[in-house]
């Protein structure tokens, strides 16, 4: 049996692509009205699910019947109907849904994520903190649901997402798993780790910029750069007897030619308003991303860089609560309280399906239009770090770039040691010899774990997790159950510096200490009266 792994997010869990998810219910199979809005057909499939059982509250977990089996599968599973009275009443009952998920999973004929992951991956909630009662608790039902899970996790047989929605929840999850590295990535070398932890270190002083290729969207079900082109191929009626010879021919010129094949079909000329940019955007568009955009969403990163059409990486980061102004800016979107936060969009997007470089034709337009767009990359090679993930390092315009900024050094003593690192699922010594001195590269082969992608996620998930530096849970009113001892004297008297301002009055010391208090997760909204 594969050996399991546990993953942390901040995300939506309905945005997420994975096999099954824990769709909270009770006894009485009430479903909070967030859950049944955003999801059409959950209140009937409660009903229908649920057994006596599950209904008189001896069986804690139930998958969903008659579900379509396009879509993840909620599991339901009951908080007690009179509310959560301590952190060891969810125990079992996360046990029972990770259980539950896993039969389920294991008993479909063709599993949702099979195209793209060879572990199912199973995703829950911060179950039993809002209307399941635990919600001045929060602290100890966070200890409680890592525990119950990693219990479980050699058992398993598939990979567990933890998708939170709270910054302060997120901050705890990520301390208690750096405090104990056995428990959490025993299936990562010592290499990987502590590569792993210096480009966290990277993250952490802000130098870190994601910079994401196609491979990022594949784990969400978007097409490879090859699998695009065959889908346009199909689409645009190539001749199949013209098929072999049509792949030895650059990619780009690919392009150009089912192009003009679109542009000339009798379909488009009944309608002229249909671009072949628009056709694009139909094979690359997805609703729901991978593990890894989500996870490189979560890097303390204001700026981030991508080849890719789709919105995933904007969607997760809207998710995350990081969302991004999109570069060049889009009018249709919808993501606001971007603050500092871009996605330099390179390529185009599924938005602006005109802006979409794919043929040799849009490359030999690129310069001209988007000498800025390049400038801003060349910039951030310069004083930055740059993390590729799913980058082939092909692709001619990057090589233009690169090309530009090591002319812009030409002094050794003014070249940084590399201008980037590239995690790539194999390793390839040509490639890092025609990248010697310009690039660094991180291979995920391992010989513990056949899957080089899985590994990626999994050295993704260490990544972010070591580059939180957040401690936003401290000071927060319902976290203090998941302090020690000495930690909570510690917030005590921290929390006796709230009253600061009525002491010293104006003092320009008083912002100092109330954006220390906040950072720490202290809000003047909070009560905390009767704990100093």
């Amino acid at each position: 049996m594969v050996e399991s792994h546990l993953f942390v997010t901040m995300g939506n869990i309905l945005h997420l692509r994975c096999d099954a998810w824990l769709a909270p219910t009770d006894e009485e199979l009430n479903i909070e009205p967030g859950w049944t809005a955003a999801l059409a057909g959950l209140s009937d499939a409660v009903n229908l699910s649920a057994d006596p059982s599950f209904r008189q509250g001896k069986s804690f977990a139930a998958a969903a019947l008659n579900w379509p089996e396009t879509d993840p599968l909620p599991v339901f599973t009951s908080v007690p109907v009179k509310g959560v009275q301590s952190a060891d009443d969810l125990r079992p009952r996360i046990a029972a849904f990770l259980r539950e998920a896993a039969r389920a999973v294991s008993a479909m004929p063709l599993r949702r994520t099979a195209d793209t992951r060879r572990v199912p991956l199973i995703a829950l909630p911060f179950f039993g903190t809002a209307a399941g009662g635990g919600d001045l608790q929060r602290g100890e039902i966070m200890r409680a649901i890592l525990g119950a899970i990693v219990r479980e996790l050699p058992t398993l047989g598939c990979d567990v997402v933890l998708v939170l929605r709270d910054e302060a929840a997120f901050a705890l999850a990520q301390d208690i798993r750096r405090t104990n590295v056995a428990n959490y990535w025993s299936q990562l070398s010592e290499e990987h780790l502590d590569q792993a932890k210096s480009l966290a270190k990277q993250a952490k002083k802000g130098r870190l910029v994601p910079f994401l290729g196609a491979g990022v969207s594949v784990t969400a079900g978007a097409p490879s750069w090859d699998g695009l082109l065959d889908s346009l191929a199909e689409s645009v009626g190539l001749d199949p007897r013209m098929a072999e010879q049509f792949r030895k021919l650059n990619p780009l010129d690919q392009a150009n030619i089912l192009q003009a094949l679109f542009e000339s079909s009798p379909t488009n000329a009944e309608d002229p308003t249909e671009s072949f940019g628009s056709l694009v955007s139909t094979f690359v568009r997805v609703e729901r991303y991978g593990l890894a955009p989500t996870l490189l969403a979560n890097l303390p990163s204001d700026g981030a860089i991508t080849l890719n059409y789709d919105s995933l990486f904007e969607r997760a980061s809207a998710d995350s609560g990081r969302s991004r102004s999109v570069i060049p800016h889009d009018p249709t979107n919808a993501y606001d309280d971007t603050g500092s936060r871009w996605l330099l969009k390179l390529h185009g997007s599924v938005s602006q399906p005109d802006s979409i470089v794919l043929t040799r034709d849009d490359y030999l337009g690129f310069n001209a239009n988007r000498e800025a767009l390049s400038a801003l990359v060349k910039a951030h090679l310069m004083t930055h770090h740059l993390l590729f993930v799913g980058f082939g390092l092909k692709d001619d315009h990057f090589h233009e770039i690169v090309h530009d900024v090591r002319r812009a050094m030409p002094n050794d003593r003014d070249r940084p040691a590399s201008l980037g690192t590239v995690l790539t699922l194999n390793t390839d010594p040509l490639q890092e010899l025609a990248w010697k001195d310009k690039l660094s590269f991180i291979s995920m082969e391992h010989p513990k774990l056949e899957d080089s992608a899985r590994t990626l996620e999994i050295f993704l998930d260490a990544l972010t997790c070591f580059s939180t530096a957040s401690h936003f849970y401290f000071l927060a009113p319902k976290y203090e159950g998941g302090l020690n001892g000495k930690e909570r004297q510690l917030r005590r008297e921290i929390l006796k510096l709230k009253t600061l301002p009525a002491a010293v009055g104006d003092s320009s010391v008083v912002a100092v200490i109330d954006e220390m208090l906040r950072t720490l997760g202290w809000s003047k909204d909070d009560s905390y009266d009767g704990e100093l």
